[in-house]
């Protein structure tokens, strides 16, 4: 009942619409159906008072052709304003993604460059000197990432993110993933448990975008879980579809924030905000990656109980073999 009641008020908040869209009140959409409405109350009132009082089809004519213009002015102005709102968000779009593109070469001969120092020279650098290399390693590792996420924003909001789609393992992916956060979890006292109770879970579906997927939910476990806890993954067949589960006992998600929390660039303003990198694109992506996989993403959440985050991908079509 809180949610629909934000979402009303949210949707008649003309000042918040107007600062999001960068126009004027009287611009926004909802101020201007808003007026439209109320035209057409007024124009049908005014229309059957004069009809009732005016015998002259003139006059009941003069009175619609007006209403008619009001309605178009409006109207116009309505497509307008959505118009320069969509190009607007066009060139942002594109704007990132040739900016992404830039960044992604000298970030990437970057790393390269740290990697081959750290590997060739290593024995020649003091211990201070080696703890500032791998700094830097860290920190182009992060800005990598972070274009990469760009990026697959761009293609999104595009419609051009393509999915390599192949038969994949995913009780495998699973364990690869949940393998490689396993220093990640262990640095920060996080126990990381898998379950998956089938030997083969074959699916249809682009193998390093679902690793990217489930990365993402393991390390937002991880990460909310304030002090020494536990992260469990658990994958199973449901209805034809692999099911997975990455369940956590960290600080939850407010009640009043769930329904933002898949929107691009938000993060919850919970106790540990301040203390975790993001970007708060990660879960609006891997949204965007299952429900183009043909699956779907949920979560439930109690505030300082846990999450658990679910999402489901379409199970392989077995061919079957015809015998001669």
């Amino acid at each position: 009942m809180f949610n629909l009641k934000q979402r009303v008020y949210d949707e008649f908040n003309l000042k918040k619409q107007a600062d999001e869209l960068g126009v004027s009140v009287w611009q926004t959409p909802s101020f201007l159906f808003i007026i439209m409405g109320l035209v057409i109350i007024a124009a049908m009132t005014g229309i059957y008072v004069v009809s009732a009082h005016y015998d002259s089809p003139e006059v009941v004519v003069i009175s619609e052709s007006l209403v008619v213009i009001l309605l178009f002015t409006i109207g116009n102005s309505i497509i307008r304003t959505v118009e320069e709102v969509a190009k607007a968000n066009k060139m942002k779009t594109e704007f990132v993604s040739i900016a992404s593109h830039q960044l992604k070469t000298p970030i990437s001969e970057m790393k390269w460059q740290i990697e081959l120092l750290l590997i060739k020279f290593s024995t020649g650098l003091s211990v201070r000197q080696t703890e500032i290399m791998n700094e830097i390693a860290r920190s182009s590792e992060k800005m990598g990432r972070l274009v990469n996420d760009l990026l697959d924003v761009a293609r999104i909001d595009q419609g051009q993110l393509a999915l390599d789609k192949k038969n994949v393992n995913f009780c495998d992916l699973a364990n690869d993933s949940v393998e490689s956060q396993k220093i990640f979890a262990k640095a920060r006292n996080i126990e990381l448990v898998t379950s998956c109770n089938v030997d083969k879970l074959m699916v249809f579906a682009d193998k390093r975008r679902l690793s990217v997927v489930l990365d993402n939910l393991i390390s937002n476990a991880i990460k909310y879980i304030d002090g020494k806890g536990k992260v469990e993954i658990f994958v199973e067949n449901v209805d034809g579809f692999a099911q997975v589960c990455v369940r956590d006992d960290g600080v939850g998600i407010p009640k009043n924030e769930q329904d933002n929390i898949a929107e691009k660039f938000f993060r919850s303003n919970n106790s540990i905000k301040n203390r975790t990198d993001g970007t708060g694109l990660g879960l609006y992506i891997a949204k965007n990656i299952i429900e183009q996989s043909g699956g779907k993403l949920w979560f439930k959440s109690i505030e300082n109980v846990g999450s658990e985050f679910y999402f489901s991908v379409p199970l392989a079509i077995e061919k079957e073999t015809v015998v001669a």
